[in-house]
């Protein structure tokens, strides 16, 4: 479901050479839309030192519940097999690779970049009030939000399939009553990146 975590390398490579041209597209684009000595920030997914991508609590909840889903009968297993997030987590020589070996890319430079592991506020709230259901709740309400649209694609009907519905509801139950039994804090590589425009 999450690259990060496949053993497919031809998987791994591919979403690779995407993220790779996304990156450059990316980059040009802003460079024509900026004005010479602007600057421009970016924070964006990212992997650690070690290559982690983070987030494995919430991604092995979805996982679960989405073969429960399968094994109740709500989904098929080729729905399940086709549901994929298509987010890449780059590190520090992916996101510098289109500036070598000149510094330069289409007009722009780095001044800044750093990789950090951002806090999991929910995480922190927990720590605070104990209340598991809740750490659980808001972790699975970002979910539902940003992740569950794109594997709702793979439903036969797609997100108009009459079970779209259930579908968000019962992961979410799902995934809520998950991260809620065994509470964990997620790891969340971000870059951030300053881009300046020099000619």
């Amino acid at each position: 479901m999450q690259v990060a975590y496949s053993h497919d390398e031809a998987a791994r490579a591919a979403y690779a050479r995407q993220a790779a041209e996304d990156w450059h597209a990316f980059l040009t684009a802003r460079s024509r839309e900026m004005r010479l000595g602007a600057r421009l920030v970016v924070v964006t997914m990212a992997v650690d030192d070690a290559g982690k991508f983070g987030y494995r609590p919430l991604l092995d909840a979805i996982v679960a519940a989405l073969a429960d889903l399968a094994h109740a009968g709500l989904l098929g297993e080729g729905e399940v097999r086709r549901m994929a997030i298509p987010t890449v987590g780059r590190s520090h020589t992916d996101l510098a690779a289109p500036f070598s070996p000149t510094g330069q890319f289409d007009g722009l430079t780095i001044e800044h970049l750093d990789i950090f592991n951002a806090a999991d506020e929910n995480w922190d709230r927990y720590t605070s009030d104990g209340d598991a259901g809740l750490f659980g709740a808001r972790w699975t309400a970002f979910a539902r939000a940003s992740v569950f649209p794109t594997l709702a694609v793979a439903l036969h009907g797609g997100r108009d399939d009459p079970r779209a519905a259930q579908f968000f509801d019962r992961l979410e139950a799902g995934v809520a009553a998950r991260l809620a039994a065994a509470p964990e804090r997620l790891q969340i590589p971000l870059a951030n990146i300053v881009l300046a425009k020099q000619s």
